[in-house]
This record gives C-alpha cells, structure tokens and sequence, in this order.
C-alpha cells in the first residue's frame, strides 16, 4: 500500500468517526483533557488541511487555530467530507511527495512529512472512539502499514517537538 492510500483510510477513519458524532457527544471530555469531543474533532480535521497546506504553500488553517482546537462552527459531517476531499487533493498534488519542505522538524521530503497527517488522523479517530466508549480496529490489511507510520512518527523527536503526545493506555 502506497502512502496516499494508506493516507486516505487514516483519513476515512477520521471521517467515519466524525459522522458518527451525534449532538450529545459534542460536549464530552475526550482522552485528551481538556479538550471536549467537538474541539478533539475541529483540531484533527484542521490538521489535515494544516499538513496539506504546508506541503503545497496554502494557508487553509493557521497552525495557531489548529493545535488550539478551535470549535469548527458549522456541520462537522459536511466538514469531515470537505477536509477528506481537500486534503488528498493537496497530497496528490505533483511532485508533493519527493520536495523538501520546511517543518517543525526541519527540512523533510514530503514522503516523511506524509506520515505525520497520516497517523494523526489514525490517532486521533481512535482518540474520539474510545473517549465515547467505542472501539476502533483497524482492518487486518491495514495494519502493517499503519504500524510503519506508527513506527516512524511516534518517536521522541517528534514529542520534543511537540507533534506527538504521549502515548496513552486505556484498556482493549
């Protein structure tokens, strides 16, 4: 599997968590306290478009709305929809995926970049199941390249910089 593949089913599984959302669940605390479920959700759809913005010189977040979790207003179903469309439309931009870009790790190929979207929409997806008391399993055929994003991000460079939390167990 390739990396925008394995992009989009991080990002479908974003979406599909986001779309189940119900009005009840906006205002639950998530597993990433203090942020309600409503602010969990505006933060990672507005980090794809942050990534993607980056690789491709647009703007369509600032980095300040987006780590600080500013309630998306309107429809966050629609919003899921639109963030999915637009941001593998950036990543499948030409040439994206072999530049350089500048980062808060420095200067990346866009290959290495990928990955960070990549596992925070996985990462993230799971955050909103699971602080709402639902599972999320990733599909057998996905795992290992899930896991090799996994692997490559989550490290200790990437916490110094503060683009990974740690981690956090919650059970099953």
């Amino acid at each position: 599997m390739d990396q925008i593949s394995t992009l989009e089913f991080a990002l479908g599984e974003l979406r599909q968590e986001v779309q189940a959302l119900v009005a009840d669940d906006l205002e639950v605390v998530t597993n990433c306290d203090p942020w309600t479920v409503h602010r969990l959700a505006s933060h990672a759809l507005n980090n794809q478009l942050f990534w993607g913005g980056l690789v491709t010189g647009q703007a369509p977040v600032s980095f300040e709305e987006t780590m600080g979790a500013a309630p998306y207003d309107g429809d966050l179903s629609a919003y899921a929809d639109e963030v999915h469309a637009r941001a593998l439309e950036m990543w499948r931009s030409p040439g994206v995926l072999t530049a350089v870009h500048v980062t808060p790790l420095g200067e990346l190929p866009g290959s290495v970049v990928i990955n960070f979207p990549t596992v925070d929409a996985v990462c993230h997806a799971w955050d909103l199941s699971v602080s709402l008391g639902r599972r999320l399993d990733v599909p057998q055929e996905w795992l290992p390249a899930v896991t090799a994003v996994v692997d490559g991000t989550c490290n200790d460079a990437a916490r110094e910089h503060g683009l990974i939390d740690g981690l956090r167990a919650t059970g099953d």
